[in-house]
């Protein structure tokens, strides 16, 4: 059940939007604590011969008939509405009438008649009433220009100030479908949910750009901590703090997200342990997260390979969070990575007997690392038999060695050791 938090945002869009889209038929704009005013219990917008309806209101007499989001509302009781009219024409009647609505659906037309209720005064803030979703549910202010959805502003903030939106943007299509109107923009988010993952096409000048949003409860105040080191990798951000991992930035394209993680999900267990006491990852067949975000607790079964991810922030040394860079230098051979050199101790060698090696945070593309296969996460645990340690490390070790020459690397993935035959050479031969 949606919760009424997004109401005020609501209201500053609907004014934004100079009173275009309401709940009908009762006014969104005021708080009219009068019960006596007749509602039928949908969000509509202006259409061509009648009213768009872009989302029905739940448990009012709009959701006990056959009318659904995308249905054109065209008379009552034979009298023509639209938007400006709809109002007048239903408030003739008495709160327990029942009135006949022509419909028309994908150009067939029908009839329904519904019962109507007295408007709840109690509407925005009664979880009963669950009301449908649209732009200004994440913050965005909107208006019709020449045919298009033209972005005027952004709701500081918002989901859709967090998520980059741009006063001059078009929106083009939502959830999938393309819009032309923002009745039709309403009509595509009236069945999400919080919870629920809503996707843009925005063209901002001559570009096409995508902005995915999970929405969530507006007045629902995240967690909060401090973030003391962080991850960034091909398509994904984490943030390590004391007790939680957060996903701050997620690729579309990246593993997680195609198992179903969401920027700003908020990992606190792993395998059941509390993330600040994690061990014996890399030995296990799974993962097993507990993500927490605004609207409930999810569980999500991922890979071993994730498990550097998930250990990188917690046993990074302050001065070296970023890692550091080998083989940039035109000069030096290289093997093309960022690293870090880890401790005995590390938590990355739980479950394993390997007690040495340097941890990979980034390949760079074309060097000798990426053209030999090695990924980040990966620990190189030696080079032709010679150990990579804090006190010889990898940039010690690759360093003793000729542009030209083929080694072999000892690799820790995935709690497997496994061989890489590379060549070196200089960086910018």
């Amino acid at each position: 059940m949606k919760h009424k938090s997004h109401i005020a945002i609501r209201l500053l869009v609907v004014l934004a939007l100079a009173l275009t889209s309401v709940v009908a038929f009762a006014q969104d704009e005021t708080e009219d604590s009068s019960t006596a005013i007749p509602f039928i219990g949908v969000r509509f917008f202006e259409a061509n011969d009648g009213v768009l309806v872009t989302g029905i209101i739940g448990n009012t007499p709009a959701a006990t008939i056959d009318l659904t989001a995308g249905d054109v509302i065209t008379a009552v009781n034979d009298d023509a509405v639209d938007a400006l009219s709809v109002q007048e024409v239903v408030w003739r009647y008495d709160a327990t009438d029942t009135v006949t609505l022509s419909v028309d659906r994908d150009g067939d037309t029908f009839e329904q008649d519904i019962t109507l209720m007295e408007r709840p005064y109690d509407l925005f803030s009664n979880p009963l009433y669950d009301i449908p979703f649209d732009l200004s549910t994440i913050g965005l202010v909107v208006s019709s220009v020449d045919g298009d959805i033209m972005v005027v502003d952004t709701v500081a903030g918002s989901q859709a100030d967090d998520a980059g939106f741009q006063v001059g943007d078009f929106v083009t299509r939502v959830d999938g479908d393309y819009v032309d109107t923002i009745g039709e923009a309403a009509v595509a988010m009236s069945d999400l949910d919080y919870g629920d993952e809503a996707v843009f096409q925005v063209m901002r000048e001559n570009r096409r750009i995508i902005i995915r949003i999970i929405i969530r409860d507006m007045n629902t105040t995240p967690r909060q901590f401090e973030i003391t080191s962080t991850y960034q990798g091909e398509g994904i951000t984490l943030g390590y703090a004391e007790d939680v991992i957060q996903v701050q930035t997620l690729s579309g394209s990246h593993t997680l997200y195609e198992i179903g993680l969401r920027p700003n999900d908020i990992i606190t267990t792993v395998n059941g342990d509390p993330v600040n006491e994690l061990s014996n990852i890399f030995a296990s067949d799974g993962i097993n997260l507990t993500v927490e975000r605004t609207d409930g607790v999810y569980f999500f079964n991922v890979p071993t390979s994730i498990a550097p991810l998930l250990m990188f922030g917690l046993d990074a040394p302050q001065t070296q969070e970023a890692g550091e860079w080998l083989g940039l230098h035109e000069k030096q051979v290289t093997l093309g990575v960022r690293y870090m050199q880890l401790e005995p101790n590390s938590p990355y060698f739980a479950g394993t007997s390997v007690t040495n090696g340097a941890y990979i945070v980034e390949t760079i593309a074309g060097l000798p690392a990426a053209q030999a296969g090695v990924q980040a996460g990966d620990i190189i645990i030696a080079i032709d038999g010679v150990n990579t340690t804090m006190e010889l490390d990898l940039r010690n070790v690759i360093y003793t060695h000729q542009p030209g020459q083929q080694v072999t690397l000892e690799i820790l993935r995935n709690g497997e050791i496994i061989e890489l035959d590379v060549v070196l050479r200089v960086a910018t031969s």
